[in-house]
C-alpha cells in the first residue's frame, strides 16, 4: 500500500492523458471538417538554402531556388570588357524572364553563391531589373546547383563559355588562360611545363596545345601596356611583334650586351606607352608601325642608323645561329636549350619558343603581305585572326556594298586569292612524316568556302597587269607563301618542323 495520500480534486497521469485526448479529439464533424481543410492549406517548405553551412550543400547537381541577392558574379570572369548587347538581353529578359536558368556553385565556407558557367551579364541585368521594378519574378530565381569542384574548374567553364560565344577578346583569352596556368600550379603545388598544363587543360575540357600557350605566355609576359590598352590587340598582331622583336633583342645583346628586361624597359616599353597613348587619343593601331617605331628606338640607343639596323636585322633573322657583328673568336650567343645555365635570364614563353628562324621570318613576312593585299584592296575589314588557321588569319564574307553598288572584280579576286593562302597549309602534300608540323596542318588545301575559283582571261589579265598594285602586292604574296612552304618542308633548313600556327 502506497503511502501517499491522494488529496482531493487531484488527478493522476492517467486522468492527464485522457484529458489531453479529449481536448485534441474533435467534438463535432463540422471542426473535423475545419481542420482537414487547414492541413490542406498547408504550402511547400521554403527554400533555406542560403542559410545552410557550406557543408550541408548539396552533393549532386540539383536544381534549387535563390534570392538574387544569394548570388554574385564570378569575380575572376576572364572576360573584362562589358557586353555590347547587355541592354538587349536585359529587355528580352524583361519581356520574357530568364528562359536558361544559371548554373551556380558555392565555394566551402561561403554563405553566397557565385556564377559557374556564364551569366555574368545576364545576372546583372536581372539584378538592375529587380531593383527597378520590385517584380517577384526577378527577385526568387530557380538556378541549377552544383557542387564545388575547385578555382581551376570553375574559370575553365567560364573561359569555355565565352569561347563558345565568341565575345572574348585575343588579351582577354590570354589573361584568362594564363591565370588559370597560375590556378594548377597553386592546386598541384609544383610548376607545369607546357606539355603538362597542355593536359591538364585538356582533362578540364579546354583544348590548347602547347604553341598556343607559349604565345599566350609571351603576349602577356611582355606585351602587358599594349594588351590592356589596345582592344584592338590580335592573335594576328602578336605573332607579328614577336619575331621581330626577338630579333632586335639578339641584335642588341651583341651590340650592348642589354639583357632582355633593360631592353624592353628602356626601348620597347617606352614605344607601348606612346602607342597605347595614341590609341586613346585615335583607336588606330598597327604591329607594323610598333615595330618599326621599336627599331627607331634601339637604333638611337645604340647611336646607329635606323637603316643601317634594319639592314643588319634581315640576314639576323633569316641566320639566328650567326652572330651579328661578333668577332669569330667570340661565340655567339646561342638560345637553344642545352641543359646549361644560360648568361641571362629567359622568360618561360622565351624558353620554349625558337629563336626566329627562316620560316618564322618569311611568314611574318607573309601576313604583312596580306594586310597590305587587303588594304590595297578595301577589303581590311574581311580579315580575321583565327588561330585554329593555318597562318592565323581567315576571311570574312565580302559585304555588299549599299546602295545597290556592285563589288570590283579586283576586290573579288583578291579576296578569294587570300582565302586561299589563309587555308593553304604550312608545308605541301608529301612533306615528310613525323614532323611536328604535319600533325597540325593539313596534308592538302582544303576546299575554300567560297564558288569555284574563276580562273578566266579577266582574272589573268588582272594578276599579270604591271601597273595594278594589288596585282603586284598579290604576287609578291605568292612569292613568299612559296619560301615560306619551302622553309618548313626542306629538312636541314632553320624553318624545318615549326608549326606555320606559331610563326
Amino acid at each position: 500500500m502506497s503511502d501517499e495520500v491522494q488529496q482531493p480534486g487531484a488527478r493522476t497521469e492517467g486522468d492527464h492523458a485522457v484529458a489531453a485526448k479529449e481536448s485534441v479529439r474533435p467534438t463535432s464533424i463540422e471542426q473535423r471538417r475545419r481542420l482537414v481543410a487547414e492541413s490542406l492549406q498547408v504550402g511547400n517548405l521554403g527554400n533555406n538554402a542560403r542559410d545552410l553551412p557550406a557543408h550541408a550543400d548539396p552533393t549532386h547537381d540539383c536544381q534549387i531556388e535563390l534570392s538574387v541577392e544569394d548570388i554574385r558574379p564570378y569575380e575572376h570572369n576572364p572576360r573584362r570588357a562589358n557586353n555590347a548587347k547587355f541592354n538587349e538581353i536585359k529587355a528580352s529578359i524583361r519581356a520574357s524572364g530568364l528562359r536558361n536558368p544559371f548554373t551556380v556553385t558555392r565555394r566551402p565556407g561561403e554563405s553566397h553563391f557565385v556564377v559557374e558557367a556564364g551569366g555574368n551579364t545576364r545576372l546583372l541585368a536581372i539584378r538592375q531589373l529587380w531593383a527597378e521594378t520590385r517584380e517577384p519574378r526577378f527577385h526568387k530565381l530557380h538556378v541549377l546547383f552544383r557542387p564545388w569542384r575547385s578555382e581551376s574548374h570553375v574559370l575553365t567553364a567560364h573561359l569555355i563559355e565565352n569561347d563558345q560565344r565568341g565575345d572574348m577578346s585575343f588579351w582577354d583569352k590570354a589573361s584568362g588562360v594564363v591565370d588559370l596556368k597560375a590556378r594548377l600550379e597553386s592546386e598541384k603545388g609544383n610548376t607545369l611545363s607546357l606539355r603538362q598544363l597542355e593536359e591538364e587543360m585538356k582533362a578540364l575540357g579546354l583544348a590548347i596545345n602547347t604553341a598556343t600557350l607559349a604565345h599566350y605566355l609571351f603576349a602577356t609576359e611582355r606585351l602587358g601596356i599594349l594588351g590592356e590598352a589596345v582592344a584592338d590587340l590580335s592573335g594576328l598582331d602578336v605573332k607579328t611583334l614577336q619575331p621581330r622583336l626577338n630579333a632586335m633583342k639578339r641584335y642588341a645583346q651583341t651590340r650592348a650586351s642589354l639583357a632582355d628586361d633593360e631592353l624592353y624597359a628602356t626601348v620597347f616599353e617606352p614605344v607601348f606607352r606612346q602607342t597605347a597613348d595614341e590609341y586613346r587619343r585615335t583607336p588606330n593601331f598597327s604591329a607594323a608601325a610598333v615595330s618599326r617605331a621599336c627599331e627607331a628606338a634601339l637604333a638611337e640607343v645604340l647611336g646607329e642608323p635606323v637603316a643601317e639596323l634594319r639592314m643588319a636585322l634581315e640576314p639576323a633573322a633569316r641566320s639566328p645561329q650567326v652572330s651579328l657583328g661578333v668577332s669569330p673568336a667570340e661565340p655567339a650567343v646561342s638560345t637553344a636549350n642545352t641543359g646549361k645555365a644560360a648568361p641571362r635570364r629567359h622568360t618561360q614563353a622565351e624558353a620554349v619558343i625558337p629563336a626566329k628562324t627562316e620560316g618564322a621570318a618569311v611568314h611574318s613576312r607573309v601576313i604583312e603581305q596580306v594586310r597590305l593585299c587587303a588594304g590595297l584592296v578595301g577589303i581590311s575589314d574581311c580579315l580575321r585572326s583565327d588561330e585554329g588557321a593555318p597562318h592565323g588569319y581567315r576571311m570574312d564574307a565580302l559585304l555588299i556594298p549599299a546602295h545597290g553598288d556592285s563589288l570590283h572584280p579586283s576586290q573579288q579576286w583578291a579576296w578569294q586569292l587570300l582565302t586561299l593562302v589563309s587555308a593553304t597549309a604550312a608545308a605541301p602534300e608529301g612533306f615528310a612524316a613525323g614532323d611536328p608540323c604535319a600533325a597540325d596542318s593539313p596534308s592538302r588545301v582544303p576546299d575554300p568556302p567560297v564558288d569555284a575559283f574563276q580562273f578566266d582571261a579577266a582574272f589573268f589579265g588582272w594578276l599579270v597587269d604591271a601597273n595594278d598594285r594589288t596585282a603586284s602586292a598579290c604576287w609578291d604574296l605568292l612569292g613568299l607563301l612559296r619560301e615560306f612552304r619551302t622553309s618548313a618542308s626542306t629538312p636541314g633548313l632553320p624553318g624545318s618542323g615549326m608549326d606555320a600556327k606559331d610563326a
